[in-house]
């Protein structure tokens, strides 16, 4: 069995003749632009020629619509499996003539293969064990499961149902773990919460990951950086490199090899043993700018003033006014709408700065027991305060682009000091501190994100 790493979670495993594609993301950005891959490559779609395409969840980064609507061009009877209903439309909508929603525990027999799927605290996610000729290697994706016993208890339900039960001969029971391993501060920052090193979570994924008692262990995902414009954003977001999480794992698990991300490597795997070959897979990617270093410092020290990028250029003229319009219109009702669930007595104060290129606008909406009334104006003695990039939330308002994309661009910022006082104290208002979702909640962007999205690649086939 071989595991061809493709760059961040897109992994080329060939076994027993099949080849399962794992989260392919063909060019180096993603997210709408948020982020590229470190290194930077695009991905040889043609020399792919997956039998399987695999999706772990629906996040951007791992469920990349144009990269799915280029291989479904090349070849719609790939077999596209995920957990993700969201997913199974889009796939369908691009193309594919074979989609299979496979929640996760499921067993699936292959010609020589076997796949198990591995559960998720993560609605609609899963990770993926693979056994082909005696070797098994368990790709976590960005599966999250609640500390090592769980891991335990994963895989000793798991490995039965593959035959691989561990023997004397073969303790471990997994050769290749690609495991999760970064204790990732995307939104912290931004949302004003807490940046210093992370030590609890940091530890509970050393432990998860020492707990696997694999062969060999790769650091998985997590092979991504920001854009140029958003850079500054990499010192809060990834306390940890690549680099020291194998010392540590080393460290803290002795008798499992740790192994690079290398991407354009090909891992052997065979029973009881796995081995890298530092360019085996170089054929199926072309490496962009040099190939340059990691750029991902930790500082977690300060955060820059919020600036419009307005990566798409848009005119001023057009979103300013629609944006303001949203304001009024649809965000002021549903704040008033949802005031009563509040569970405060006294009005709120929620402040709207939205900053474009070229102007800083600010609202503050009153909302009450009487309705809401909204000012033009920044009341620094807020309840709740959003600070959002204008040409991106009206992206996000247009249905271009979904919340996390500004969330972890660092252009949306949230925080919240709502609460009541009384003869019995201070109690925290019941209100999300990122209320713009009220206007429009975060999991109806991403729908409208992704059908924008799908059609957008196919009106482009049909004009090509």
């Amino acid at each position: 069995m071989h595991w061809n790493c493709l760059g961040h979670a897109m992994w080329l495993c060939e076994a027993s003749g099949l080849r399962l594609l794992f989260d392919p993301l063909l060019r180096p950005e993603h997210h709408c632009g948020v982020f590229e891959t470190v290194p930077r490559r695009i991905v040889n779609a043609e020399a792919l020629r997956p039998d399987f395409v695999l999706v772990s969840h629906r996040h951007p980064d791992h469920f990349d619509v144009p990269s799915l609507h280029r291989l479904s061009r090349i070849d719609p009877d790939a077999v596209v499996v995920t957990p993700d209903a969201l997913v199974a439309w889009a796939a369908r909508t691009l193309g594919f003539r074979t989609v299979h929603a496979l929640p996760p525990a499921q067993r699936v027999a292959l010609d020589g293969v076997q796949l198990v799927t591995t559960p998720s605290l993560g609605p609609d996610e899963w990770g993926m064990l693979v056994e082909a000729e005696g070797a098994v290697a368990w790709n976590q994706v960005d599966a999250v499961l609640r500390d090592a016993a769980h891991v335990r208890a994963v895989l000793d339900q798991a490995l039965p149902s593959l035959g691989q039960e561990p023997t004397d001969a073969r303790a471990q029971g997994v050769e290749l773990a690609i495991v999760r391993w970064q204790p990732m501060l995307e939104i912290a920052a931004v949302l004003g919460h807490r940046t210093a090193f992370p030590y609890a979570s940091y530890a509970e994924l050393l432990a998860q990951a020492a707990a696997v008692r694999a062969t060999a262990v790769v650091p998985g995902a997590n092979g991504a950086a920001h854009v140029d414009a958003l850079r500054w954003m990499d010192r809060y977001v990834f306390p940890v490199s690549e680099r020291r999480f194998l010392r540590d794992l080393a460290r803290v698990s002795p008798g499992t090899q740790p192994l690079p991300l290398r991407v354009g490597g090909r891992f052997h795997v065979e029973p009881g043993a796995v081995t890298l070959e530092p360019e085996g897979a170089a054929a199926l990617i072309e490496p962009l700018d040099g190939g340059g270093g990691d750029p991902r410092r930790y500082r977690p020290h300060a955060i820059p003033e919020l600036l419009d990028p307005n990566p798409n250029g848009h005119d001023e003229a057009i979103t300013r006014p629609r944006v303001h319009a949203w304001i009024h219109e649809t965000l002021a009702p549903a704040l008033a709408r949802a005031w009563p669930g509040m569970r405060v007595r006294e009005p709120l104060r929620f402040v709207v700065e939205v900053v474009f290129p070229r102007a800083h606008d600010a609202f503050t909406l009153h909302v009450g027991p009487h309705g809401v009334r909204v000012e033009p104006s920044n009341d620094e003695d807020w309840d709740l305060l959003n600070v959002v990039a204008g040409s991106l939330l009206w992206e996000v308002i247009e249905g271009r682009r979904h919340w996390g994309d500004v969330l972890l661009a660092g252009c949306l910022r949230a925080s919240t000091r709502a609460y009541s006082v009384d003869e019995h104290g201070l109690r925290r208002a019941d209100v999300g501190e990122t209320f713009l979702y009220y206007a429009l909640p975060y999991d109806e962007a991403v729908e409208r994100a992704v059908r924008h999205e799908v059609h957008t690649c196919l009106g482009r086939s049909s004009n090509s």
